[in-house]
């Protein structure tokens, strides 16, 4: 995974359909969370766990744009044809498209598909920059996943107290069987 400090130009924004972002964009909520069905034994301790799958990634990203005439910067333009690929995913609402993302971050959590939830409008800074707020939904196509997990048998045997007892009664069973010595 390529570091921040070495390749920030890599975290300071996100690839959507080969596109990059304008602005600086910061990521949150971008966890790998997965389903568990918990189900707790009335009047006992404990409860049965069944593994239900990887959840779908729900994250936000916050862009953060600026217009500097001396660098012939106007991030808010560029804006507008960064937010029109967004909008490709939903073209034909009836089959919406999910759109390929890159961002180390994203791609340390398998993250590779997204489609967008909202837009967010633009919050002005008084500065000349602004900011704004797209929540973003992974797509990923259902596989078959689940199961209980197993208790290890040896983990939930409950040990002897008469297992030293035992084991010294082997150790004079044994030494009585051995023939005598003439």
């Amino acid at each position: 995974m390529p570091n921040p400090i070495d390749h920030p130009d890599l975290y300071d924004s996100i690839e959507i359909e080969g596109r990059r972002s304008p602005g600086v964009v910061t990521l949150s909520g971008h966890d790998r969370n997965e389903k568990w069905d918990i189900k707790g034994a009335d009047g006992a301790g404990g409860a049965k766990t069944t593994y239900k799958g990887e959840e779908i990634t729900q994250f936000q990203a916050s862009f953060y744009l600026v217009k500097d005439p001396i660098l012939g910067l106007d991030e808010f333009e560029a804006w507008d044809s960064f937010v029109a690929i967004l909008r490709k995913s939903l073209a034909n609402p009836k089959k919406p498209t999910a759109l390929k993302v890159y961002h180390p971050d994203l791609a340390a959590n398998e993250i590779k598909t997204i489609s967008y939830a909202t837009i967010g409008g633009m919050a002005h800074d008084g500065k000349g920059g602004a900011t704004v707020v797209v929540k973003f939904l992974e797509y990923r196509q259902p596989k078959k996943k689940g199961g209980s997990p197993q208790p290890n048998a040896k983990a939930l045997e409950k040990p002897d107290p008469n297992a030293d007892l035992k084991a010294q009664l082997a150790e004079l069973l044994k030494e009585a069987k051995r023939p005598a010595a003439a």
